[in-house]
């Protein structure tokens, strides 16, 4: 009985051997032709369809982001004598910053109070920063998240113009957007 199993195991590891060798080596005999798939030379992709590489694009980013940050220096806005509620003028300006910060996340802006040289030191900085507070405040309102805000106060350490006549004193009543650096993000 130990002989037939014994037997019986032999043929049926030879068995799966042969079928293994069968499996392995199959290959179409050389008179025998495969038919081959038609294979057709893909169009040219169109030129405007055509993807940019990576940096063009990462530089066409950069580009808009620079424009971006562009329109955010140079902005001040003007207030009224020991107020620092925003002049129609001011939230107008306002508005179109607000436009850049709500579209470009990343892009940050400080904003300087600042005060011309009459009241005391401490009178000054505070003004100044119920200024650049307000300022604040609108852009937020306009979508600007808080993380893309920075509100300081200068007080009368920043005068715009030097003269001491109302005219000068104009000019020094104001809150100051400086852009601050940003780099592009995809």
């Amino acid at each position: 009985m130990n002989q037939d199993r014994s037997a019986s195991r032999l043929l049926t590891v030879l068995a799966a051997a042969a079928l293994f060798a069968a499996c392995s080596h199959a290959q179409p005999a050389p008179e025998e032709k495969v038919a081959q798939p038609s294979v057709q030379p893909a169009a040219p992709v169109p030129a405007q369809a055509q993807p940019e590489p990576a940096a063009r694009v990462v530089s066409n980013g950069q580009d808009e982001l620079d424009r971006a940050m562009e329109q955010l220096r140079n902005v001040s806005v003007f207030f009224e004598f020991d107020s620092a509620t925003l002049t129609s003028d001011a939230r107008d300006k306002l508005a179109a910053v607000g436009t850049v910060l709500a579209r470009y996340p990343d892009l940050k802006v400080r904003i300087e109070g600042n005060c011309d040289e009459r009241g005391t030191e401490q009178y000054n900085l505070a003004l100044g920063q119920r200024r650049a507070d307000a300022a604040k405040r609108y852009l937020a309102e306009l979508g600007a998240k808080p993380v893309q805000l920075v509100a300081i106060s200068f007080g009368s350490e920043k005068p715009r113009a030097s003269g001491h006549d109302e005219e000068a004193w104009q000019q020094n009543r104001r809150a100051d957007l400086a852009a601050l650096p940003a780099t592009y993000k995809k």
